[in-house]
């Protein structure tokens, strides 16, 4: 049994790769070449593949860590910990900063950009990485129309918010819930029409019904667990999960702990126990990993999945839980591929 899972490529939803380079030492991960398989590190090359990780959604988060006591104090009702507050001063300028870590990276150990689902199947199948392009909060866009542009540097994924509100929607650390905005809306419409992925982690919960119900295209909400089992406004409720499983999208599970659990560290068992209720609930379709390693600012991850090489050991438990082989490569990967085919154009 063991072998199957060691042998599935994985694809996951959501890392802070390039966040890496241009906040080192966030969270206490250890710095140093990207390349060598550092003790402690989250994730680097040699950890992808050891853990068969072919394709990740690799973020581009546009805000700075800045001191704003209010805004921590709320970041603090989702997370459990005290964290430093985001700022947008400067979105532009740091999103480009961002894909041009993305490239260089790309340039220097043959990663792959994608820009097709066809790219990502075939470095399933040479055993090789690649990254999509995903920007992690609209604060960057002037208008929607910027995704136009954002597209021809290899932009796939959009996500409305980040936590906050913005122009587009509103945040799930927001105290009033006012959804999508008109722009919002024109900002999902944009993106379907141009093949780029709407992801709706971040987003508050009206914020994703309504972008759900505009979209025409399947959505993913990227890392994330379940609302029903951990009371976090980040966690997807069941009117969420049920509009999603309509919709033909995905949930990104992570190890985000306090998404998992309340306890000081959540084990891998209280990880799988949120997979499994979305799987007893409504099948495998919806599905997928999402582990936000190395954007973790310090949260612990699960004991026994502490660096992206330990995948398939979160497969190996479904397993034992009852989810059988078929189920199990739909989570790994196949979920995902036909995500990217409903999107990408």
């Amino acid at each position: 049994m063991g072998n199957l899972f060691e042998s599935l490529p994985i694809i996951d939803h959501h890392e802070d790769v390039s966040s890496y380079f241009l906040y080192p030492g966030e969270g206490g991960a250890p710095y140093g070449n990207f390349g060598e398989d550092i003790p402690g590190r989250e994730a680097d090359i040699p950890k992808y593949k050891r853990g068969k990780v072919r394709c990740v959604f690799s973020a581009i988060f546009p805000g700075i860590e800045t001191f704003r006591p209010e805004e921590s104090k709320e970041l603090e009702k989702i997370y459990g910990k005290w964290l430093p507050a985001t700022g947008y001063r400067v979105p532009q300028a740091l999103l480009w900063e961002h894909v041009s870590i993305y490239y260089k990276l790309s340039d220097a150990y043959k990663i792959k950009i994608v820009e097709r689902v066809e790219d990502v199947e075939s470095c399933i199948k040479e055993e090789r990485l690649c990254f999509v392009l995903h920007l992690e909060g609209a604060e960057a866009l002037d208008e929607p129309y910027d995704l136009v542009l954002l597209k021809k540097i290899g932009l796939r994924s959009i996500g409305i918010t980040w936590n906050y509100v913005n122009k587009y929607g509103t945040g799930c650390g927001a105290k009033k819930d006012t959804g999508l905005s008109e722009m919002g809306e024109e900002l999902v419409k944009m993106a379907n029409r141009l093949g780029i992925i709407v992801d709706l982690a971040h987003a508050s919960k009206k914020t994703s019904v309504e972008a759900i119900e505009i979209s025409k295209r399947p959505v993913m909400i990227s890392h994330a667990n379940v609302r029903k089992l951990i009371d976090r406004s980040r966690n997807v409720d069941d009117e969420l999960l049920e509009l999603l499983h309509k919709n033909g999208g995905i949930l990104g599970f992570s190890v985000i702990g306090p998404l998992i659990s309340n306890r000081p560290r959540p084990t891998l068992d209280e990880l799988v126990d949120h997979v499994m209720y979305v799987y007893e609930n409504y099948g495998a379709e919806n599905i997928a990993i999402g582990t936000d390693f190395l954007g973790l600012m310090g949260l612990p991850s699960p004991e026994g999945l502490e660096s992206v090489d330990k995948l398939p050991n979160l497969l190996e438990k479904l397993a034992e839980k009852g989810m059988n082989d078929s189920d199990v490569r739909k989570v790994a990967y196949e979920n995902s591929l036909r995500l990217m085919r409903n999107n990408f154009v």
